[in-house]
């Protein structure tokens, strides 16, 4: 998703695009942004004039709900846009094959260039993270007929010049209300058991069926033990794989112990090797020598690798006369480039503050500024690429909350 400058960031990377090719077709000549009636035509340069000239909403996305969201919590969905552009080209005297070669240019270049890659979005001049968005921002021709011609250059109020239309679809924008997350159940019914469902599909091919983080946590953390279960997965060598999508090279990982069902691992306790978030896992399995030397991999199953809080909580504290409080944290792993930081208060999810004129904070040292505080105890968990701290302790014979991730509100 997006955020509010996407729509100011698409349209200049296509004035750039377009500029590198116009310039060559008629040298001398800029791309600027205006509407068509305010466009002075100068007797000594050339313009070639991209204006967006209507937003839609993608309706077929209209209603998505937002990627970030997890089972129990409601967001409300993005806005999708549709941004249709027209390009005209502005050239002194009216001297027409020259505003032909600069409309050759640019439209040539828009059909070459049907996506927007995320290092033409990154080249902007108006920040904005639209380029980190997981949907391919495409360019598309657009047909305009007689009577939309006809309607356009009427509503522009100025005489009617040679151009051609494009949309660019789709840019998401993200909503302005934050997501509503319950606290985590700490039982599901008697013994913890929810539904059981009993199948026998046995595969006769090495199969993984879930990555199972110690203490049947949702997420693993640096240095704890996973246990993969499967079927079939006894093999001469065996390997874990780790893959993440924000990773160019897999991590591969040393087994602690393997079996026929069963095989467990440990996550290296360097924070710096496994980013928080969805990762996939696999299992190389080897057997034989030389020519008889058989590799198979498993299919891939997902594991959760959480952030861990290392300072700023538990946090005891008062609030000021707007009922407003200040929560600041230190996290290991520190997030990769796009991936999203939040802090999940009770049941609010609180972006991090960011004060306009003031350097960037550190990734793994965010700041939340949190409003409309009533004094009581809140359990607090820090939300990084979608999976939660772990908030709650299952290592002992019941499951608690952690007492070191509490906010404690004073009057």
């Amino acid at each position: 998703m997006s955020d509010v400058f996407a729509i100011a960031a698409v349209t200049e990377t296509l004035g750039h695009l377009i500029h590198a090719a116009v310039d060559l077709a008629e040298p001398g000549s800029k791309v600027v942004t205006m509407p068509p009636n305010e466009v002075a035509v100068s007797s000594t340069e050339s313009r070639l004039n991209l204006f967006l000239y209507q937003a839609d909403v993608d309706s077929s996305l209209r209603n998505e709900d937002p990627l970030d969201v997890h089972r129990g919590e409601t967001a409300d969905p993005g806005v999708p846009l549709v941004l249709h552009y027209l390009i005209t080209p502005y050239v002194p005297g009216g001297h027409d094959p020259a505003a032909h070669r600069m409309l050759g240019a640019a439209i040539r270049t828009l059909h070459d260039h049907p996506v927007l890659t995320r290092d033409d979005l990154r080249g902007a001049r108006t920040p904005s993270d639209v380029g980190e968005q997981l949907d391919r921002i495409r360019i598309t021709w657009q047909p305009l007929e007689e009577k939309d011609i006809y309607s356009l250059w009427s509503a522009f109020q100025t005489p009617y010049r040679l151009s051609a239309a494009f949309e660019v679809r789709v840019v998401l924008l993200d909503s302005g209300i934050p997501i509503r997350a319950g606290v985590p159940v700490l039982s599901r019914g008697r013994n913890d058991r929810g539904p059981v469902a009993d199948a026998n599909l046995d595969s006769p091919l090495p199969v993984l069926t879930a990555a199972a983080p110690a203490h049947r946590q949702t997420a693993a953390r640096a240095g704890e033990e996973v246990t993969l279960q499967g079927v079939n997965l006894d093999a001469d060598t065996a390997t874990v794989v780790l893959s993440h999508p924000l990773l160019s090279r897999p991590v591969p990982v040393r087994l602690l112990s393997a079996g026929s069902s069963e095989v467990r691992f440990t996550l290296s306790a360097a924070n710096t090797v496994y980013p928080a978030g969805l990762w996939s896992v696999a299992l190389e399995l080897a057997s034989g020598t030389g020519a008889d030397r058989v590799v198979t991999t498993t299919n891939e199953v997902p594991l959760s690798i959480a952030p861990t809080v290392t300072a700023g909580l538990p946090l005891t504290t008062t609030r000021d006369a707007r009922h407003t409080i200040v929560v600041e944290v230190t996290f290991v792993p520190g997030p990769l480039p796009g991936q999203q930081v939040s802090l999940l208060f009770g049941s609010r999810s609180v972006a991090p503050n960011v004060v306009p004129g003031q350097p960037p904070r550190p990734l793994d040292h965010p700041r939340f500024l949190v409003t409309d505080v009533e004094p009581g105890r809140y359990p607090v968990r820090l939300r990084v690429a979608g999976v939660d701290s772990v908030l709650v302790d299952r290592s002992g014979d019941k499951p608690v909350f952690d007492g070191t991730q509490l906010v404690t509100v004073n009057q």
